[in-house]
């Protein structure tokens, strides 16, 4: 199973995007290495002098991340 159709699934939903912000997923994607960037709180709050993750946001992550990893295990 790939990992974007398994984090589709873990998220219940068949949304896909794109991010303009730089990451070494296409260093992996130009390999053929299937990638994901993910993480908690919003592209909008980050990288700002006064960026900020709200506590429920990073909560969510965990959750999710942790249903990754018992998928994979």
């Amino acid at each position: 199973k790939s990992i974007i159709n398994l984090c589709l699934n873990l998220l219940e939903t068949n949304k896909v995007g794109t991010v303009s912000f730089g990451t070494e997923a296409g260093v992996f994607n130009n390999v053929d290495i299937e990638t994901i960037v993910c993480g908690p709180g919003s592209i909008n709050q980050a990288h700002q002098p006064d960026e900020f993750i709200e506590i429920e946001q990073i909560k969510k992550c965990i959750i999710f991340l942790e249903k990754v990893f018992k998928s994979l295990c």
